[in-house]
């Protein structure tokens, strides 16, 4: 908590949350998520959809995302908590969350690609030179 103190923060700014309410007409939050999306949809050459059907989508999405969210707040909380308890890094792990099966899987991650310089590589035909260099301390 020093840390984060310790960086110049302008606390004359005051934020406060706004509510998704896609009942509410007055707030126009069904019609800006069916303006991006329909956006989306032109991008990527999908069919657009009106309004009535970005609320019945809302509808279902919203208690989707608040479920995830909390899953992957769960799963890295336990992990943060490892570190300030200073666990070895054997302790830490990756997890695959699939909710609709509900499946979760911890396992052990992988050791990082250490890359180096190559004068020839067969893939991209020519040389290599690796950034930030082979000879970068990790952290």
């Amino acid at each position: 908590m020093k840390e984060l103190n310790s960086y110049n923060i302008n606390t004359d700014q005051k934020t406060s949350p706004v509510e998704f309410e896609k009942d509410d007409p007055t707030n126009f939050h069904i019609e800006f998520m069916g303006g991006v999306s329909n956006l989306r949809a032109r991008n990527y050459k999908i069919e657009e959809v009106d309004n009535f059907k970005i609320k019945l989508i809302a509808g279902k999405i919203i208690p989707a995302i608040a479920t995830t969210t909390a899953m992957v707040v769960g799963a890295v909380g336990i992990e943060i908590i490892k570190y300030l308890l200073g666990k070895k890094a054997e302790a830490y792990k990756n997890v695959t969350i699939n909710l609709a099966l509900p499946l979760w899987v911890f396992n052990d991650p992988i050791e990082a690609i250490v890359n180096t310089d190559k004068e020839f590589d067969p893939i991209m035909c020519g040389p290599i030179k690796v950034v930030p260099g082979s000879n970068f301390n990790s952290i």
